[in-house]
């Protein structure tokens, strides 16, 4: 019975071959009927009823099937014998012809009588199916069915041999797989091996317990560990075919015909038999019946030595390449037509044959054509059980297995299951442009090219990509990109390009991207042709530093520059661009494009002094530039970066001819502040009220200033005033006069200042008398006279101060610093300072001038410290002079001694008068 779930394409279609057979002959009698088939290459040969071998020859020169009549051969001269079977031996060109139970020899191709003997007694012949001789020349082994024994025989081009005999009597039918054969009697089926002679008994044929009842054996090869025999109980009733292995057991499910077959026949995975006038197709992998061909009269059915092939149109339609884009015009559509239909060519060993069918092939309906009607019905699972069971065995399966793959990625993409549309599309070598096509058009380069049936099932989404599919995309495409490089990929160039530039929209539209990873997209080298829409896509999407990045992968250093100026400027919002400033900088240093550094240095130089002025002076930099243009661009610019740029030259490179140039800068910064910043006016009036009431000791007042930076609100002009401070007690030579001028005017402000300049011009008595009375800074003064009117007390900005001092200057500078001392209106102050300064550096004080100096009301007590170390040092200072003076007349008597030796021994000279 037919099966309820008929499948959606019939399984084969009758192909005719020859439909006028010239069955009659003049020696004919009666009826003639076509008894046997064979095939070998373009020759048809047909065994009749009346005892003769027809040769047909197709006809090269014809599109269409067409055989052409070429010779007819009588096997029994006598007796006009049926022909039951014709077995070919190509590598011997020799073809078996058996009729009337013997085996005739004849020559190949022409069919020609050989004169090897003849076998006799013989009911069938089979070869070994798993060992077909393919080389020219190589011997064949037969084995044969007799009446008595199973013979096997070994055939040469000239010889006929005897090789082995199996005792086994009636042996109606058989085939063989390697050492195994498959046997029938009148009554029963065995499996026997034929190397070792053991037996394995099967079942009957008929069960039917009416002896008389008997019903001819079939078999036939399913694979080469599989047979198929069929069983039944009367010719009318319904018989089961069995599928037995090589134990003898049943190895799948049984078939089921609604008669017992004349005939059966297989050619994997499908089962033909003959039940009356009816052709019946089984699937040997479900024994579904899958299609029913009638015909007028019972016919016949053989399995031939060479398959039949011929061209599948309908099959060639499906799988053609064409196009994506409809209005393309290329040759390649007829190169691509003519590739199909030689692929869509079909094969078929299974031949059907009748006085009134004339010759036909069965040519199995292609699998493709199955499957994408099952898409049709939505039936996929039943086409992921199909695929998986397909085995790539010829080129036109690939193309069917991708050809399926990539309808179900469609279908999956359609449906939502992007996880599985993205399987099928890695599997398919689906171009990844038709996935590209999903998302957007727009981004499909050059002219991709799929499976005609393929493009009738694409559908354009008609909503946006939801985030899955976003996110599955991405996948894929990166998945693309590592290919780049594969001299496999056709169309590399366009397809690349496509990638490229959807990759890229992908990442910039799925939320969950990382920057990392469109870093990493950026950072890699991007082909050209995909590079200005990149460009594009990072600008729509405001990702500008993930554009200088792109830039920077491709060494364009203007175009980072210009970018990174715009994100810094405001003009383009960006905050992955983190401290950009001292990036441009860095990267400047780098360049070794000198018109690039001079644009962009200068710029950067009127935003951040310290980092411009870094990209020109840093010795790490690549490019060399013109100190003369330096300094005048510099000046330009101007403020703080001209005040860096002479630092540099002063205190690094130590050019001191542009010292009086930097320390009248410093000066009018320092003015400006005191002149129009009232915040930082008050801040340094209120320092020195501080300091002021500070008890001593104390820190000097530079160092006390130093401390109130980091609370001070106007911290950037005290850094400017301490470093003015440190450039102004440098060695560097500069208008002290001119400095002193200008800051005359601001001098309640700038006591410090007045100090350093006042020791510059050796107006001591001045500076220690602000330092003492205006300023209280006690620490600085006593500095001051030690180093000889430098003060040392300021940042670590780099000086050049020299510490030479004469000890006489010292000396002089200590008496004005006693003399300001014993003015202090604090008599607190007046004694602790006084006292420091005897007990500290009273040794350089004469101990008169101090006595003279010393008001008298002080106790003697105030200075005892002072009077004990100048006793200790007149008493040290006589003591030396004692012993001087001894040590003295004691080298004069040894002088002297030593003269009078010397007269005595030269003796009296006397001088005469000339």
């Amino acid at each position: 019975m037919a099966s309820t779930d008929d499948p959606p394409v019939a399984p084969y279609i009758l192909q005719p071959l020859l439909s006028d057979v010239l069955l009659l002959s003049e020696e004919s009698e009666g009826p003639v009927e076509i008894t046997c088939v064979e095939a070998w290459h373009s020759s048809l040969y047909l065994g009749t009823s009346s005892g003769e071998i027809l040769h047909y020859f197709q006809d090269p020169t014809s599109n269409l099937p067409s055989y052409m009549f070429a010779s007819r051969q009588v096997v029994h001269p006598s007796r006009p014998y049926p022909i039951n079977r014709i077995l070919l031996l190509p590598t011997v060109s020799q073809a078996l012809v058996l009729s009337h139970n013997s085996i005739a020899f004849f020559s190949l191709p022409e069919f020609s009588p050989l004169a090897l003997g003849r076998i006799r007694d013989v009911n069938s012949m089979s070869l070994d199916l798993d060992r077909i001789p393919v080389n020219a020349g190589e011997e064949v082994r037969v084995t044969v069915f007799t009446k008595k024994l199973i013979r096997i025989v070994r055939v040469r081009e000239k010889e006929l041999r005897l090789i082995k005999d199996i005792d086994y009597p009636s042996a109606l039918v058989g085939v063989q797989r390697s050492s195994m054969a498959l046997v029938a009697n009148e009554k029963t089926y065995d499996l026997i091996d034929l190397n070792s002679v053991q037996k394995i008994p099967l079942f009957a044929i008929s069960s039917s317990p009416d002896e008389d009842a008997l019903l001819p054996p079939h078999v036939a090869t399913v694979t080469s560990g599989e047979f198929l025999v069929c069983s039944g109980t009367s010719k009318d009733e319904p018989a089961v075919g069995s599928v037995i292995n090589l134990d003898g057991d049943m190895s799948r499910g049984s078939i089921v015909w609604n008669g017992y077959p004349s005939v059966i026949a297989v050619e994997y995975p499908y089962c033909a038999a003959i039940i009356g006038n009816e052709l019946q197709f089984h699937s040997l992998q479900t024994q579904q019946l899958l299609q029913t061909i009638p015909v007028a009269s019972p016919p016949n059915l053989s399995t031939v030595s060479t398959t039949y092939s011929m061209p599948f149109p309908l099959l060639a339609d499906k799988f053609v390449l064409v196009p994506y884009f409809d209005d393309v015009d290329s040759p390649r559509r007829e190169e691509e037509r003519q590739i199909a239909s030689r692929l869509a060519t079909v094969s078929s060993s299974l031949f059907v044959f009748s006085s009134e069918l004339g010759v036909q092939c069965l040519v199995p309906a292609p699998a493709l054509l199955h499957l994408d009607a099952l898409f049709e019905k939505s039936k996929i699972d039943d086409i992921l059980e199909a695929i998986d069971r397909n085995e790539e065995t010829t080129e036109r399966a690939f193309h069917e297995l991708m050809y399926i793959r990539q309808k179900l990625s469609l279908y999956y993409f359609e449906q939502g299951n992007f996880v599985e549309a993205e399987r099928y599309w890695n599997e398919s070598n689906f171009d990844p442009r038709i996935v590209i096509a999903l998302f957007n058009q727009d981004d499909v380069k050059g002219v991709p090219w799929l499976y005609a049936g393929v493009k009738e099932s694409l559908k354009m989404p008609e909503t946006e990509p939801t985030l899955e599919a976003l996110m599955v995309a991405k996948h894929y495409l990166a998945g693309w990109l590592e290919k780049k490089g594969f001299e496999s990929v056709t169309d590399a160039k366009e397809v690349f390009h496509s990638v490229e530039v959807a990759y890229l929209r992908v990442l910039l539209k799925t939320p969950m991207t990382t920057k990392e990873e469109i870093y990493n997209f950026t950072d890699s080298t991007v082909d050209d042709d995909s590079f200005p829409e990149s460009v594009k896509l990072l600008e729509e999407a405001h990702k500008y530093f993930a554009l200088s990045r792109l830039y920077q992968s491709r060494r364009m250093v203007a175009e980072v520059c210009a970018t990174w100026r715009k994100i810094i400027s405001g003009q383009w919002e960006d905050s992955e661009l983190t401290d950009g400033e001292h990036k441009m900088m860095e990267y400047l240093l780098r360049c070794k494009d000198e018109k690039i550094v001079w644009e962009y240095g200068l710029w950067l130089m009127r935003r951040s002094a310290e980092l411009g002025v870094q990209v020109f002076i840093d010795d790490r930099r690549k490019t060399k530039i013109n100190a003369a243009k330096l300094k005048d661009e510099v000046r330009k610019v101007g403020g703080e970066a001209w005040r860096l740029y002479l630092e540099n030259i002063v205190f690094i490179q130590q050019h001191y001819e542009f010292a009086n140039e930097l320390v009248l800068l410093y000066t009018n910064d320092v003015i400006e502040v005191v002149e129009s910043n009232e915040e930082a006016r008050q801040e340094i009036i209120k320092s020195y009220q501080e300091y002021r009431a500070l008890a001593p000791p104390k820190v000097a007042y530079t160092l006390f200033l130093e401390d109130q930076k980091a609370q001070s609100k106007t911290q950037d002009a005290i850094t400017m005033r301490l470093k003015f401070l440190n450039v102004l007690q440098s060695n560097v030579d500069y208008d002290v006069q001119e400095v002193l001028r200008r800051i005359k005017p601001h001098e309640d402000f700038l006591i410090t200042e007045m100090v350093i300049l006042y020791g510059k011009l050796s107006l001591h008595h001045s500076a220690l008398h602000i330092l003492c009375h205006s300023l209280a800074d006690y620490d600085t003064a006593f500095a001051y006279c030690l180093y000889g009117g430098h003060v040392i007390h300021a940042d670590d900005m780099p000086t050049v101060v020299t510490t030479s001092v004469n000890p006489d200057q010292q000396r002089e500078l200590f008496k004005l610093l006693l003399i300001e001392f014993l003015k202090l209106r604090s008599t607190e102050d007046r004694i602790k300072c006084t006292k420091r300064l005897l007990e500290g550096w009273g040794n350089l004080l004469d101990l008169q001038f101090v006595l003279q100096t010393i008001p008298d009301s002080w106790s003697v007590e105030l200075i005892s410290g002072f009077l004990i170390s100048s006793v200790r040092d007149l008493l040290k200072a006589k003591r030396e002079s004692s012993l001087m003076r001894g040590l003295s007349r004691e080298e004069n008597f040894r002088v002297v001694s030593e003269l009078m030796d010397k007269i005595e021994e030269e003796g009296p000279v006397v001088e005469r008068r000339m």
